[in-house]
């Protein structure tokens, strides 16, 4: 059995990413999609699709709103960039609540928990992926070898050309693998991208000065022009605020 998929959201670029994570996964079936969430809204009555991808916080009809006028049994999943409504989403039966931007290892796991919840669907999914996991294994050196590496213990990784460099506080391990493909193994909730060329661990950060972060090993790092409204995004949430 497949789970029929709908997307709304005023921001095009997300619906782009959710279509390609949705396409890559055999048992999910997008049924339609719509920026303008009052439209949204008649076309999820009309094909009470299983689950929506749905962003909370639009000017012409606020996520929560929308969920109320929803006549289906469809499932929610809110989707937005402010960690704020979170608390305020699960009150309105959201099965999971996605920070953009999105990950697709973060997708996943709430794929596999809207499973429990669609009828008939039950093991011809797959199965669940642990999101405990703090480790991952790298082949290194001599044929055959593998080298585990702590999550906790790396303190940023960098692309160059064909290849990655874990960066730990006094080794470095090399692997032949693409950037991307190491970012979907890693917690969204740790490592952050600052640059094409750069992975941070967020609890290696020392401090920040305007466009260089600085690590706690005392490497310098540049943070690049395309991701520095996410990392400040990102950043801005754990800044203390003053009553000034």
């Amino acid at each position: 059995m497949n789970i029929s998929c709908y997307i709304v959201d005023d921001e095009f670029h997300v619906i782009s990413t959710l279509r390609e994570y949705i396409s890559e996964v055999p048992y999910l079936e997008l049924v339609g999609f719509n920026s303008d969430p009052e439209q949204g809204l008649v076309e999820v009555n009309r094909l009470a699709p299983d689950l929506i991808f749905l962003d909370i916080n639009m000017p012409e009809l606020d996520g929560r709103d929308f969920c109320e006028q929803i006549t289906t049994a469809t499932k929610v999943i809110f989707v937005s960039g402010y960690r704020d409504y979170a608390f305020d989403a699960f009150g309105h039966n959201a099965v999971d609540y996605l920070l953009k931007p999105v990950s697709h290892k973060r997708f996943m796991q709430a794929i596999h928990k809207v499973i429990s919840f669609v009828p008939m669907l039950g093991k011809s999914a797959v199965p669940p992926v642990s999101s405990e996991i703090s480790y991952i294994y790298i082949k290194y050196g001599a044929k055959g070898r593998l080298i585990k590496i702590e999550f906790d213990d790396i303190y940023y990784i960098e692309s160059n050309d064909n290849h990655v460099i874990f960066n730990l506080e006094n080794e470095s391990y090399t692997a032949y693998i693409p950037l991307k493909n190491v970012i979907l193994q890693l917690p969204e909730d740790s490592f952050l991208r600052i640059h094409k060329s750069f992975v941070v661990n967020h609890k290696k950060i020392n401090h920040i000065e305007g466009n260089m972060v600085i690590l706690k090993n005392k490497t310098i790092l540049q943070l690049g022009n395309t991701y520095k409204d996410s990392f400040f995004k990102y950043v801005g949430l754990s800044v203390l605020k003053t009553n000034k």
